[in-house]
């Protein structure tokens, strides 16, 4: 399941045990893959200021998270994406990227020497009455982490924690959005330099701060020889080598 789609389940749950309304900050680990055709168990706690949500299946935490109400906005910067760029390749269905996904983003991503971003109209199935659904950010923002992080270590990867910041409790209808990060702000955060901490934000096309993210990239070899296969066939040659020259 997408890592962004959990994170919007985390903040859904903690809607439906009271959180407070209002611009929130929503955590999560993914500590294994989350199947979507099988029962699970949802635990949750509810305190003052703090919703814990955790998602198990036989006693095993898959993914766990939390929302809170948002602290001291961080500093975020101004880039809204490039004029130009390189297409990255599209899956079919994956929820941000799937050209096929009837109930997805269907978004295109670009990347050039400076990050990853995309613009896009959100489609009909993400309405949720007079605005779009929240699980639109920590989606979008997760597949730009997703990218950035790939993109700088050169390799196949996962997000496994997330942080996203909405700033804003409702989403615009009838604007059109842009996600994006930078490469300049994307930190590895041990020794080995297998995790890489990305800095992500999402505007309207007009420059209103909607919601920023912190994710964490962990990348490897392993993840490679799974992925990279499928990212060659869907992408020109000469793509291909300036994304995973190891490879190519």
């Amino acid at each position: 399941m997408h890592g962004g789609c959990l994170v919007a389940l985390v903040d859904a749950a903690a809607e439906r045990l009271g959180r407070a309304a209002g611009p929130r900050r929503i955590e999560g680990r993914l500590t294994s893959s989350v199947p979507i055709e099988t029962a699970l168990d949802l635990v949750t706690e509810h305190r003052a200021e703090t919703t814990s949500v955790s998602i198990r299946q036989d006693g095993q935490t898959l993914t766990s998270g939390g929302v809170l109400a948002l602290p001291e906005p961080p500093r975020v910067s101004s880039w809204t994406g490039g004029d130009s760029g390189r297409s990255l390749p599209m899956s079919d269905q994956c929820l941000a990227c799937g050209a096929l996904n009837r109930l997805g983003l269907q978004a295109a991503f670009s990347f050039d020497d400076t990050g990853v971003w995309t613009r896009l109209a959100p489609r009909d199935p993400w309405r949720a009455g007079h605005h779009l659904h929240p699980a639109l950010a920590p989606v979008l923002l997760d597949e730009v982490s997703w990218w950035l992080g790939a993109l700088v270590m050169k390799e196949g990867g996962l997000t496994n924690r997330l942080t996203v910041n909405l700033h804003e409790t409702e989403i615009p209808l009838g604007e059109p959005l842009i996600a994006g990060g930078r490469f300049a702000e994307v930190t590895p955060i041990d020794k080995r330099r297998t995790f890489w901490r990305t800095e992500t934000s999402l505007r309207t096309a007009g420059g209103r701060l909607l919601a920023t993210g912190s994710i964490v990239f962990r990348g490897g070899s392993e993840y490679s020889e799974r992925q990279i296969p499928y990212f060659r066939s869907r992408t020109t040659p000469e793509a291909f080598r300036e994304m995973f020259p190891a490879y190519g």
